[in-house]
């Protein structure tokens, strides 16, 4: 049965930075974000994790070049959703996506978070995500920055 996503709130935002290291200060002073974590490794390696204090993150910033064409300047935007406790629902909704057409990039097991990364009709990419580690007493923040935004690859039979 097609499920669609119950969005509870946009998650956050991951941009595209030319010195992410410079922008978190920016950030970190601007705003009074903190680093909740450094990528060491993988394709986003240089990448920082930034909280308010209550999520894992709120805003990422990726390396990115300054030749970025207009819209493409982030990486993402996650949006959060209600599964209800239910982790099997987040399979249901990718095979929703897939009837409906949606071109997915990839599923990932953040350990905080597992989420379906797919595009708009325009290219921009998309996260739903469902949050494992809720953000209450900074469980979650520890949890990203012990496992430095690493993520695992999951698959579902298509």
């Amino acid at each position: 049965m097609p499920i669609t996503p119950k969005v509870k709130r946009i998650g956050h935002v991951v941009l595209y930075v030319r010195d992410p290291e410079k922008s978190a200060r920016w950030y970190g002073e601007i705003l009074g974000m903190k680093i909740s974590a450094r990528v060491a490794e993988g394709p986003y390696a240089g990448g920082i994790f930034l909280s308010f204090g209550y999520y894992d993150h709120d805003i990422a910033l990726f390396p990115g070049g300054t030749d970025a064409p207009k819209g493409k300047e982030f990486e993402h935007i996650g949006l959060e959703i209600d599964v209800g406790g239910d982790i099997g629902k987040l399979k249901d909704i990718y095979a929703t996506f897939l009837e409906k057409g949606v071109v997915i990039h990839e599923v990932l097991d953040h350990g905080v978070s597992n989420g379906i990364y797919f595009y708009d009709p325009d290219g921009h990419q998309l996260e739903v995500f469902a949050q494992i580690i809720p953000p209450d007493n900074g469980a979650a923040i520890a949890e990203l920055g012990a496992n430095q935004g690493q993520a695992d690859l999951i698959t579902f039979d298509r």
